[in-house]
């Protein structure tokens, strides 16, 4: 080999050390990046993914109810409906006014009076020891209460039932009673303090529904109000009934609404009437009434003049409220705004019953409902939630219940405070709790299985929930929190999940199949034991952030992903007893070169190419043999044509280019 071409192979050898060396450290940056990145999207923090975009992995998804504004989404009008609700308020308020007027003046009320109160005549059932029956109302109201030539009734006018009074609409042969609900006027039918019956039998069942006379069909459009039930105080018996196509807007006209004490103050006298976007002066109101009063004739008994109903100015007497309470048995609500709506109510039973395509949430114990059961029911194909029981509800036992195609959740327990300080109204800060969720089913909603919103002391047990997002949700400082032998199949991202909650939960003897991660805690805590995980695709069990000194131990999880514990991301965290012989670990490649490309052992790496590259030029020189160290190296003479003399260099030659010397 000639000296020029060692010297070629030494420096193409050198270069090629330094371009190995190069390509080492830009590959493991940029795999460490890509790795990371990999990571972190194989398990995500909910609370930092972006609800704006779909996820495919176990990011919390975006809130259905809800759309961009933050409003809960209805297909009616809200704005002119929030009016006509408001009305409705004004016009039960002013009825009670009147009572109450009657009560001071010392006028006896003994008999059912009538008065005109909007679009619509209110017809008042006043106190008696005998029900008012469908015998009682044709001949109150013969022309407002009438039948049709198939049979069913219509009613045209409102009815109130008084504090002491019971309106009972039950039927043998069975009732189907309409009420009137168009873009002229609706009617209702509520009671102040009063009872109200609604039963037919297994073979001729009570219906009662919204009615367009001039369609000849319900009344689909909420936009203008629509015909509701409503029990303020008192009690209610429901069964064997169907309340279809009824209410509205507001829980308090949402179809069938049973309220306690909490009828709004009196209102303003510049609320729009129904079908009608702009407010009446004073003046106008009155003469809109006076006409009323000479063209319509008045049935029943008139206590006092009905003008004087729209000028009475005092504030109405609740003291003969209390809470509501109800039993419901063998009754289907479909189709209704709610499908049926409680709220400050004590001791209400439901029982055998079914809710069906609300357009806002199926049952919703509202506030302040305590010591009421659900038992045996079913919610399905609801707007939003099958099932709300919101704060300030406590003592509420759920059993047996069916929640399935909901827009939301199917079934949501909320404990949260009514207030977190100082309020304008006073609220009380404490949380709420002490109810339970027993072997019920709720699946294919599109949000949760169950979520539970702070609160304590809740028990979710013995309960299968099938495709949902996730099975069960518990967050916003839920404590207490008992999950126990349920059965969670087929969620899209985890099986159960604690989030921003307490670190006293249990969730203990749960079978969990399919989805990303089986369990996910995240700044909760709780006791993770003996519990089945199986054919989940990325963790077992996973604990991100403060959990406490949370316990994993005697669970079995099998399945496939990274680990079937994941702890890397807590303190604290105990585990010891789990079976994962069945976990097939797969980590991702971008995981297994991670774990390859730390900084130290790229350095490493780097120093060992360099080595191996000048381990491979000094090759060559060990077959030669010692080699002189100026071997390689010749006298300078030996590049010349011997001395010359300083004359001849001072001196230039004469020779002429081209010619021989």
């Amino acid at each position: 080999m000639t000296r020029g071409t060692r010297a070629t192979r030494h420096i193409a050898l050198q270069r090629l050390s330094a371009v190995l060396v190069a390509t080492v450290v830009a590959g493991g940056a940029v795999l460490a990046g890509a790795t990371s990145a990999s990571g972190a999207s194989s398990d995500p923090d909910p609370a930092t993914s972006s609800s704006s975009a779909p996820s495919t992995s176990s990011a919390e998804p975006a809130d259905g109810r809800v759309d961009a504004a933050g409003v809960a989404s209805y297909g009616g009008d809200p704005e002119a409906e929030a009016l006509v609700s408001a009305t409705e308020d004004r016009r039960l308020i002013e009825v009670r006014a009147i009572a109450n007027a009657a009560d001071w003046s010392g006028v006896a009320h003994y008999k059912p009076y009538r008065l005109a109160t909007g679009t619509l005549y209110t017809l008042v059932l006043v106190e008696r020891e005998a029900p008012y029956t469908l015998a009682d109302l044709e001949e109150l109201a013969p022309r407002t209460f009438r039948r049709e030539p198939d049979g069913s009734w219509l009613l045209s006018e409102n009815i109130v039932v008084e504090d002491g009074a019971t309106l009972d609409l039950s039927d043998d042969d069975g009732l189907t009673l309409h009420l009137q609900s168009n873009s002229e006027a609706f009617a209702s039918i509520v009671t102040l303090g009063g009872s109200l019956v609604v039963a037919g039998t297994y073979d001729e069942p009570t219906r009662i529904s919204s009615w367009d006379p001039d369609a000849g069909a319900v009344d689909t459009d909420t936009s203008d109000g629509r015909a509701y039930v409503r029990v303020v105080g008192g009690h209610t018996e429901l069964s064997k009934a169907f309340f279809t196509d009824l209410g509205f807007w507001s829980g308090m006209t949402g179809g069938v609404s049973m309220t306690g004490t909490d009828i709004p103050d009196k209102g303003t006298d510049t609320l729009a009437r129904k079908g009608t976007n702009a407010s009446a002066s004073d003046e106008a109101a009155a003469a809109a009434a006076a006409e009323e009063d000479a063209t319509t004739e008045v049935f029943g008994t008139e206590l006092l003049p009905t003008d004087e109903a729209s000028v009475l100015d005092m504030e109405p007497d609740l003291s003969g409220y209390s809470y509501v309470s109800a039993m419901v048995r063998d009754v289907t609500f479909e189709g209704n705004a709610f499908g049926l709506f409680v709220t400050s109510a004590d001791g209400v039973v439901v029982r055998d019953s079914a809710i069906a395509d609300s357009l806002v949430d199926g049952m919703v114990f509202h506030r302040n409902v305590s010591n009421s059961e659900v038992e045996n029911t079913t919610s399905t194909g609801n707007a939003l939630d099958g099932f709300d029981v919101d704060r300030a509800s406590s003592g509420i036992v759920l059993e047996r219940l069916t929640a399935e195609g909901n827009g939301h959740n199917g079934i949501t327990m909320n404990g949260r405070a009514l207030a977190e300080g100082p309020s304008a109204t006073g609220m009380p800060t404490g949380v709420y709790g002490n109810n339970s969720l027993s072997n019920s089913k709720s699946s294919d909603n599109a949000r949760y299985g169950v979520e539970v919103i702070g609160g304590t002391d809740i028990e979710i047990d013995g309960n299968t929930l099938t495709g949902n997002q996730v099975g069960i949700v518990v967050g916003q400082g839920a404590d207490q929190v008992a999950l126990t032998d349920n059965t969670i199949e087929d969620s899209a991202l985890q099986g159960i999940a604690l989030r921003d909650a307490g670190t006293g939960g249990t969730i203990s003897g749960n079978t969990i199949s399919g989805g990303d991660i089986g369990i996910y805690l995240r700044n909760a805590g709780a006791d993770i034991t003996r519990n089945t995980v199986e054919d989940v695709e990325n963790h077992g069990i996973t604990l991100i952030g403060a959990t406490g000194t949370s316990a994993i131990t005697d669970n079995v999880l099998s399945g496939r992903g990274p680990s079937a514990v994941d702890t890397a991301r807590t303190e604290g965290a105990v585990r010891a007893d789990n079976d994962v012989s069945d976990w097939r670990s797969t980590k991702p490649l971008g995981v297994v070169l991670r774990s390859i490309f730390q900084p130290l052992t790229i350095m490493w790496l780097c120093l060992g190419l360099v080595l191996l590259v000048t381990a491979l030029t000094s090759v060559g020189r060990g077959r030669r043999g010692f080699v002189h160290p100026y071997a390689n190296l010749a006298p300078l003479a030996s590049f010349t044509r011997g001395e010359a003399s300083r004359d001849d260099l001072s001196s230039p030659p004469t020779t002429r280019r081209g010619s021989t010397a």
